[in-house]
């Protein structure tokens, strides 16, 4: 019920298509009914009567069944398909959404590979469960129900017989749960680990050819691979005992009804047409019975992937506050300090104000917390510093960082990441307002000559940007950050990949846009100095930031 809970509001977005699907259900699975019936009674008036007219009246229900049944095969497939696919997209978002809001520590030494792949797999898995069970429980359920009567109607004793096996089929599902679960639940882990381990060495292809480490990773890869594979074998092995206990058991059901039936018939209890009825009947029943028997072996494959989901989502997200600024006058630290995994703290009892109309560098060797402290003052770790951080007098931990991240702070990363597409969707990336006309204006002033790309704005990027330089990825990056014309502008170690002309321009943008903004630059070098209102010398602490103004 649990599952039902959590995936229903996902199914249940697409109530048209679930009616559709849900009433040819029904239809699909009366005629399932009715086929049986009409073809024992058919033998019976057979053998009873030599009239053709018994012949053209079956033929013509045959056909007429035939055709509604491949109909509504058909609108059950394609519906399902549709709700399946959209509903397991939604519910993958929904997982993913919540793990972008985690705690940025929370990705320290998580294989993403393996958690995407983790997430798509048990998506899919618990929506495709519930789904294709939600009706079938139903139908099996009254399938058991009412072929038993028509066939305690018909004969009651071979009926009786027959039901004696269903306590036994029950039985065989509380023996193999819990081993189904552990199994499963271990095969999902290792195939998510393999399938990690395969994507870090397309990832890695690079380093694998400078250092020649071909050997190496077919090692990793085989030994993924032998974890997974004794993990599979383990789950074939309760899987198969479970499903042979699940034959043994048809087997003496199909023993009973030739036996008991067969004297029947011969004892003139049973017509030849009714015996066929039973038989059909009880082979549904039996599918029925073992339906149930194999849901609650997909309930517990279900119940691992609901779990995994459980788990992620269980986890706190980070702090994001309710309280929206349209504009930035200061940032204010007040004894902030912070450290990874209670090591030794990074930033400790830091104090500064931030206003706007200045530019501030903060410089220091590698390794010194220039980007810590910029991610502190941004809010991405804002879960785990000490002390208060204020913008416009209001602390950090009661703002909406991610709504004032998007609209009024623009931040150029180090190692800025650009996404898989064109370079003007990259431009716009993030920005809700702009022109072409200021595009070309801030391409230009960057020195991006976007003309030397075959198809210009609409080139696309490949993976990792591959085709284009370090330095035109940074430039690209910083042109959307001035693009979005925010109140504060990071740029994390803009230098890294310019040249000597292009700093020059940085420098003098910066210096044009600073009367409204407070803009944050951190630099390992002395580019930027000359422009800089104040500098933080994060060299020159031991315990406590000072600042160099």
């Amino acid at each position: 019920m649990k599952i039902f809970n959590f995936v229903k509001k996902f199914i249940f977005r697409y109530k048209g298509s679930l009616i559709v699907f849900l009433i040819f259900s029904i239809i699909g699975w009366l005629m399932s009914i009715i086929v049986p019936y009409i073809t024992g009674n058919y033998i019976d008036l057979l053998l009873q009567s030599k009239d053709f007219k018994v012949i053209y009246d079956f033929t013509a229900k045959i056909i007429l069944i035939g055709i509604t049944t491949i109909f509504t095969s058909f609108i059950v497939s394609y519906t399902y398909v549709k709700i399946q696919t959209k509903s397991m997209t939604d519910l993958n978002f929904y997982v993913l959404d919540h793990v972008t809001k985690l705690p940025i520590l929370y990705f320290k030494g998580v294989d993403s590979a393996y958690l995407n792949q983790r997430i798509n797999s048990d998506s899919n898995t618990v929506v495709s469960f519930v789904l294709a069970n939600m009706l079938d429980i139903l139908t099996n359920a009254l399938t058991i129900i009412f072929l038993a009567y028509i066939s305690m109607r018909i004969n009651a004793k071979l009926t009786l017989e027959l039901m004696a096996l269903i306590p036994l089929y029950i039985f065989l599902y509380f023996v193999f749960r819990k081993p189904l679960y552990i199994r499963g639940y271990e095969l999902k882990e290792k195939q998510n680990e393999f399938f990690s381990k395969m994507n870090d060495n397309l990832q890695n292809v690079k380093v694998i050819k400078l250092n020649a480490t071909f050997k190496e990773e077919t090692e990793r890869l085989n030994s993924a691979f032998e974890k997974m594979f004794n993990s599979l074998l383990r789950y074939t092995k309760v899987s198969y005992l479970f499903n042979s206990s699940n034959s043994m058991v048809t087997t003496i059901a199909r023993v009973i009804i030739f036996f008991v039936g067969g004297m029947e018939i011969i004892n003139g209890n049973l017509t030849i047409g009714d015996f066929t009825i039973i038989s059909s009947y009880f082979s549904m029943m039996i599918g029925s019975v073992g339906y149930f028997l194999n849901l609650g072996k997909s309930y517990q494959d279900a119940l691992v992937s609901y779990d995994r989901l459980r788990q992620i989502l269980d986890e706190h997200q980070e702090i994001n506050g309710t309280n929206r600024l349209e504009g930035i006058d200061t940032i204010e630290l007040r004894n902030v300090s912070f450290a990874y995994d209670n090591s030794k703290k990074i930033i400790h009892d830091f104090n500064y104000e931030f206003k706007k109309g200045k530019i501030y560098c903060i410089v220091g060797y590698n390794g010194a917390g220039k980007s810590t402290l910029i991610n502190v003052i941004l809010g991405i770790l804002v879960n785990y510093y000490s002390g208060e951080i204020y913008y416009n007098s209001i602390e950090l931990k009661e703002l909406d960082m991610y709504y004032i991240r998007r609209k009024i702070i623009g931040v150029t990363e180090q190692e800025p990441k650009l996404v898989n597409d064109t370079i003007i969707n990259n431009l716009i990336y993030g920005v809700e307002v702009y022109d072409y006309k200021t595009i070309d204006k801030l391409l230009k002033d960057l020195n991006v000559n976007i003309d030397k790309f075959h198809e210009g704005l609409n080139t696309k990027l490949n993976e990792a940007s591959s085709n284009i330089s370090g330095g035109e990825k940074l430039k690209i990056a910083i042109a959307r950050t001035f693009l979005k014309d925010p109140d504060v502008i990071v740029l994390d170690e803009p230098t890294s990949a310019l040249d000597v002309v292009s700093i020059e321009k940085l420098k003098s943008m910066l210096t044009a846009l600073k009367k409204e903004k407070i803009i944050l630059i951190v630099t390992h070098n002395q580019e930027f100095l000359n422009i800089a209102d104040e500098v933080i010398d994060l060299n020159r602490i031991s315990k406590k930031v000072e600042c160099l103004v």
